[in-house]
């Protein structure tokens, strides 16, 4: 059995991410809302709502992901606060979709979707030589037109 993790590259991404999108939010109210004390009150908000999702969701989320692959099956395991867990046999997919971003290699933000009987069974933020090999042992492999 081979467990694969989330590359970490991926969770700077997501906290740069973050951090960008709580700088914007902020910048707006304070061009927007002319209320001094309700300006002040939501910039607050959006810095101490972006700490608490850089400093304790990402790395909590990131370190109880996993993927855990056999000659059977694919197991993931997640979860902050519950922990889940999902499992799918090779045999049960009908076909996968990879999703890659630009810079994918660098930045760590690939996805794998299989598509099985009832539903789907999503793979984040996986390496990308990880989701070559998981395409291969799954029998979903596909070569690359250069």
């Amino acid at each position: 059995m081979k467990i694969y993790y989330p590359d970490r590259r991926s969770l700077t991404v997501l906290r740069v991410a973050v951090t960008a999108v709580a700088l914007i939010l902020i910048a707006a109210a304070k061009i927007f809302i002319k209320i001094y004390v309700l300006m002040l009150v939501l910039s607050i908000f959006f810095a101490a709502a972006a700490i608490a999702v850089i400093a304790v969701y990402l790395p909590l989320y990131f370190s109880n992901l996993s993927y855990h692959a056999d000659e059977n099956g694919i197991k993931k395991c997640t979860g902050v606060f519950f922990k889940k867990s999902q499992t799918i046999k090779y045999s049960s997919i009908q076909y996968s979709t990879t999703v890659q971003t630009p810079f994918s290699r660098i930045t760590g933000l690939n996805f794998l979707v299989f598509y099985v009987y009832g539903g789907t069974f999503t793979m984040f933020f996986l390496r990308y030589d990880d989701m070559q090999e998981i395409l291969k042992i799954s029998g979903n492999y596909y070569s690359e037109v250069e």
